[in-house]
């Protein structure tokens, strides 16, 4: 059955995604707009999904809890990066919480790679100049 819910609003996505590990309730925000997204139907929102699973990691208190949120949300990025290997941005996603994940998770190994993607294909987007500075920036970092 076809999603018929109403795509969420990307530059919407990528803010509350840009704070929504310090923000809760913009982490929140983040997963109401994504929850219905399919792989098949809209990679990138599912995948936007995933990483605010992840993320809240970050608001849980008890350790258990903080592992269930990355493992779910890794499980679906992983999904959805394999899914559309190609997109930029889900390749962005996976980048960024990558480099902040703790070291202790082991959740690093495509860092690299995300990043020289990234570079390679950002010209090809058609993601404002502003978008593309922020995110060349955040590589940066």
């Amino acid at each position: 059955m076809p999603n018929l819910a109403p795509q969420a609003d990307v530059e919407a996505l990528r803010e509350l995604f840009a704070s929504a590990n310090i923000v809760e309730a913009d982490n929140k925000k983040l997963l109401e707009l994504t929850e219905t997204a399919t792989l098949k139907e809209n990679p990138l929102e599912y995948a936007y999904y995933a990483g605010g699973l992840m993320s809240m990691a970050n608001h849980a208190y008890w350790p258990g809890t903080k592992l269930t949120y990355f493992n779910e949300g890794k499980v679906k990025l992983e999904k959805a990066v394999n899914f559309a290997f190609q997109n930029v941005e889900i390749r962005f996603i996976r980048y960024a919480i990558q480099k902040n994940a703790p070291a202790m998770l082991g959740y690093d190994s495509k860092l690299e790679q995300d990043k020289a993607f990234i570079l390679k294909k950002m010209s090809t987007t058609n993601w404002s100049e502003k978008y593309k500075q922020e995110v060349k920036d955040f590589l940066n970092n």
